[in-house]
């Protein structure tokens, strides 16, 4: 299930099966972790409420590492943590990371595509990725999670994987020219698109299948529907993002 978890005056979203996971953190924030908090203890003004949140969440800011996001199908493996820095890392071009090591809290931001969270439960392992309409073309999550389970000594029954909030087909009509490029890409047509409407999630979900991966957990929940909640750039072309984190506490 896929739920609001509050912190304190800030919010954030889980998926109540990783939670479960000994050391697991992961969220998915909204327009709701955005508030700004002028009486936070210790914080003063804050930036967008997600310094508070980290600090619910027991993660300090050097241990993010942030994506210089491409819309690609580029997935980086992360180095061994050393925190010489007091600031978040900044890797990429890319739109896929691998932590392997604790402490590491991998961030990918969207405001319409999806962001998922890869974990393997026993090995302590994440991947997080950011498939728009691109990089769902490309096969960012085949390719990216096959990277995953070969680098980890895994397999994808060993996987669970959570889908975050994202444009549904109900509201991301796109071009013929983004079905012919699905298409030529040799996609399910009949399963990626309804009309002239994408389903990132059913994509995504057809390449989890080609992996083995049976444990797919799906928040169900449109960007560009839920303006009460979430950022869209498909509905507001503002350049909010949303968060979605995953790592294994040092």
């Amino acid at each position: 299930m896929f739920s609001e978890k509050r912190l304190g005056p800030v919010s954030c979203f889980v998926f109540e099966e990783l939670e479960t996971i000994p050391g697991l953190v992961h969220a998915f924030t909204s327009r709701l972790s955005d508030t700004f908090l002028k009486d936070a203890e210790g914080w003063g003004e804050l930036d967008s409420g997600k310094k508070y949140l980290l600090e619910k969440l027991g993660i300090q800011e050097k241990q993010l590492v942030f994506l210089r996001q491409i819309h690609s199908d580029r997935v980086i493996l992360l180095s061994e943590p050393e925190f010489m820095s007091s600031h978040p890392l900044e890797v990429g071009p890319a739109d896929g990371v691998i932590a392997r090591h604790p402490g590491q809290f991998p961030v990918i931001q969207t405001a319409d595509c999806l962001p998922l969270i890869a974990v393997d439960p026993e090995r302590k392992q994440v991947c997080v990725l950011h498939a728009g309409w691109r990089g769902t073309r490309d096969r960012i999550v085949q390719k990216g999670l096959s990277r995953f389970l070969e680098i980890i000594g895994s397999d994808g029954e060993d996987l669970l994987v959570g889908i975050g909030p994202g444009i549904r087909h109900c509201c991301y009509e796109v071009g013929a020219e983004v079905w012919q490029q699905f298409r030529e890409a040799d996609h399910d047509i009949e399963r990626c698109f309804t009309g002239e409407n994408l389903d990132l999630v059913e994509a995504n979900k057809a390449q989890l299948e080609t992996l083995g991966v049976g444990r797919v957990l799906d928040s169900g929940l449109c960007t560009c529907c839920r303006a009460d909640l979430f950022y869209s750039y498909r509905r507001e072309k503002q350049h909010e993002r949303m968060w979605a984190l995953a790592g294994f506490l040092a």
